[in-house]
């Protein structure tokens, strides 16, 4: 049996309103996946939000992505060198602990066939 889960967009949706809601920003727009851009009083929880578009009132434009780091960054409590710093510290991470966990399950998996064999 076969259940929808939008788990990944309705996460997206949650945090793209509080961005949208809490920012010391303007917000522009708000980016699907596929780069389909929408106004930010169009959002629709059921596609995955990509990006939110902030603007500052010097003209300046953000793309933050729907996560705390992005929430962060809309209430100004990071900057956007900041903000851009951490995401690239998170992807790092993530890729350190997959490439952890995947080296692990290679040696215990050769320890087991050695074991029994």
């Amino acid at each position: 049996m076969c259940v929808s889960n939008h788990a990944f967009e309705l996460q997206a949706y949650k945090l793209s309103e509080q961005i949208i809601e809490h920012t010391i920003y303007h917000p522009l727009k708000v980016v699907y996946f596929g780069e389909k851009e929408v106004d930010v009083n169009q959002i629709s929880a059921i596609e995955l939000i990509t990006k939110v578009i902030l603007q500052d009132n010097e003209g300046h434009v953000y793309e933050v992505e729907p996560s705390e780091n992005g929430v962060r960054f809309s209430k100004g409590e990071i900057t956007y060198q900041e903000y851009l710093r951490r995401g690239k510290k998170d992807i790092r991470n993530q890729i350190t602990y997959s490439s952890a966990s995947i080296g692990f399950l290679f040696i215990m998996s050769w320890a087991l066939v050695e074991y029994f064999l």
